[in-house]
């Protein structure tokens, strides 16, 4: 098991660091995107230069990334939620450090959005509230995904642990909780520059 367990992530981490945003930058953009605005290497940056044209099919790319992994996992692992969320860890990992550019990819937004609706679908819906309410009212997609990243945790602590809302693994998980909690972490982390940038009052706004 924990053989089959180490090849389904070193898979989903391959296939999952395919860095969608680079690839479509290059091919119909002519552009680097890690060269030009924020220089990251997802949706939001495309958008920025190439408008929703692009920049919605990266999104859609980049969730699918999470998405297809994790969903497999839950069938192929027998609806274990702890194997399932290393897997969804995973895929966010290998956006965000991406093999095939030198472990320099993404902030893992979109992938994360993906691999966790899977596993905790009405705690990300709760988060993407949160999000939408975030980025509507300042116009920065940084803020609404530091905002709903941070809440995940919280919410997932309050609806399974206290609500005992825990569709569809049917139990609270102290591991996912702290797994969960780990991600957060690479996640606000990986939106450093975002933060001395709204610090400074000139992070980018869409």
């Amino acid at each position: 098991m924990i053989i089959k367990i180490i090849i389904f992530c070193l898979l989903s981490y391959l296939f999952s660091g395919i860095p969608f945003a680079f690839v479509i930058s290059k091919l119909f953009l002519k552009t680097d995107i890690r060269k030009v605005g924020s220089g990251n290497v997802g949706a939001t940056n495309v958008y920025r230069i190439g408008g929703w044209k692009y920049g919605i099919p990266v999104f859609i790319l980049d969730f699918l990334k999470g998405f297809i992994p994790t969903l497999i996992s839950v069938f192929y692992f027998d609806k274990n939620l702890e194997i399932s969320t290393i897997v969804a860890i995973t895929t966010v990992l290998g956006h965000m450090f991406t093999p095939y550019l030198k472990f320099k990819g993404g902030k893992g937004a979109a992938t994360s959005f993906g691999s966790f609706i899977v596993l905790f679908p009405f705690e990300i819906l709760v988060c993407a509230i949160f999000f939408l309410i975030s980025v509507v009212t300042t116009r920065i997609v940084a803020v609404g995904t530091i905002v709903s990243a941070f809440f995940l945790p919280i919410v997932y602590f309050v609806m399974g642990k206290l609500l005992n809302i825990t569709f569809p693994f049917k139990k609270f998980s102290n591991i996912d909780f702290l797994l969960i909690i780990i991600v957060v972490i690479f996640i606000i982390l990986k939106h450093k520059s975002n933060i001395e940038r709204l610090i400074k009052g000139n992070e980018n706004r869409i």
